[in-house]
């Protein structure tokens, strides 16, 4: 029989291109990604790329999973910041994905008669 492994693997990744962050900004960021990790789905993997440019930084955060895919673009002066609205961006998404998930099922358990013929005399 084989076990199950519970062990939480390192399921996220970060790219810098032509930059690199002190490291105080650099652990701020894996906080978060660990942080918005927990709020996605359970086999999700997140790919976060940072992308000096002349005048800009251009960030791109991708959320992989079975059942969904996530993935937002933004641009600013800093690394924290194009990070956290990368961040707000996938936790928008991902609330509009929770809601819609379980709503739907919710929905069905609270009203299984909805759409049958339903005799009210």
């Amino acid at each position: 029989m084989n076990k199950l492994n519970l062990k939480r693997k390192e399921k996220q990744k970060t790219n810098l291109f032509g930059m690199s962050l002190p490291s105080e900004q650099e652990l701020f960021i894996k906080r978060r990604l660990e942080e918005l990790r927990e709020k996605c789905p359970s086999t999700a993997n997140l790919n976060l790329k940072l992308e000096q440019r002349k005048s800009c930084i251009i960030g791109t955060l991708k959320v992989n999973s079975f059942s969904e895919n996530f993935f937002s673009s933004k641009v600013a002066s800093e690394p924290v910041q194009v990070f956290i609205l990368l961040q707000e961006d996938i936790e928008a998404q991902l609330l509009d994905w929770k809601r819609n998930r379980f709503s739907n099922s919710l929905f069905s358990k609270i009203s299984p008669n909805l759409g049958r013929d339903v005799n009210c005399a």
